[in-house]
């Protein structure tokens, strides 16, 4: 939680994004009653799919009981950073108009990051809707379904988020002296595995994979915008929703968990640096939408 208010700190000096924002990064006080309301309601679906796993949690393999803890830790943060975008909405409509610039940078980062969670979330309950759903667990299969509705629901009702928001850097940011592992384990391992291994036939593999290992370019546009639908990783299929993290992790940082990934894949592979996560970020700057792997597999710029 730390490490997020220092990103939003070192966003808003730096100034990347730009200075002509106006109040439609903000709810209304209606708008955030509705979206209150439907976050309440996701929330509930939520608490009958834990209730309905944890009575048929023993039945179930290991790795899926771990993703299911993993879940609930990352609830826990996305709901920390729910409350503060709330919060920031409330400040708003109780103090009107009279809000600086950097108000209104902050609420632009917060939204992103905010949905930058909703999206992962999103993906979390689709995969293991498709997984109970081809295991014949039907309620379990329904629930999750439930979930990726509402959130898609919760998506629709945040403002900005179809804006795009430049890439986060601290201009001393050095990815060299960053902990990647610690790091690629904080941000990535609750879906992809603590050692980067996938989790059974439900999140792909990023040690050796050649989305990890290939261009340097592909990866960052994966870790930058996202990636959706089907992708082939190690000669197996794989299908769902990965989120960006371009709000959620500094340039320096980015690459640090690049660099892990690499160094655990092969020994010989070149590193990324904070200026290759710059250049690939200015290059797709525009750019709110999530990759598909055949856009990818272009050549890069």
């Amino acid at each position: 939680m730390l490490r997020m208010r220092v990103i939003i700190g070192s966003l808003l000096c730096i100034l990347l994004i730009s200075c002509g924002m106006n109040d439609s990064r903000y709810m209304s006080s209606g708008e955030l009653r509705q979206f209150e309301t439907a976050y309440s309601g996701m929330q509930e679906k939520y608490q009958s799919l834990i209730s309905e796993y944890q009575a048929k949690a023993d039945t179930l393999p290991q790795e899926v009981q771990v993703l299911y803890g993993d879940l609930q830790k990352m609830y826990e943060q996305m709901d920390y950073n729910h409350q503060q975008m709330i919060a920031r909405n409330r400040a708003r409509n109780e103090q009107g108009d009279k809000k600086m610039v950097s108000d209104k940078l902050r609420m632009h980062i917060q939204s992103h990051m905010v949905g930058e969670w909703y999206h992962q979330m999103k993906g979390m309950h689709q995969k293991l809707g498709n997984y109970h759903r081809d295991r014949n667990h039907p309620l379990l299969a329904k629930l999750n379904k439930e979930i990726v509705d509402a959130y898609a629901n919760i998506l629709d009702r945040i403002p900005g988020l179809d804006e795009a928001a430049d890439v986060p850097f601290n201009a001393q940011g050095n990815p060299s002296i960053l902990n990647g592992k610690r790091l690629y384990v904080q941000n990535c391992a609750s879906c992809h595995g603590g050692e980067g291994q996938g989790i059974a036939d439900i999140f792909p593999p990023l040690v050796n994979s050649e989305w990890v290992t290939g261009d340097k370019s592909t990866a960052l546009r994966i870790l930058l915008n996202g990636l959706e639908g089907e992708v082939s990783v190690r000669e197996q299929t794989y299908s769902g929703y990965m989120p960006s993290f371009k709000a959620r992790l500094s340039a320096a940082e980015m690459a640090a968990i690049l660099n892990h990934l690499r160094t655990e894949s092969k020994d010989s592979l070149s590193v990324f640096t904070q200026d290759d996560v710059i250049r690939i970020g200015k290059t797709y700057g525009n750019r709110t939408s999530p990759w598909h792997a055949d856009e990818l597999r272009k050549n890069s710029p």
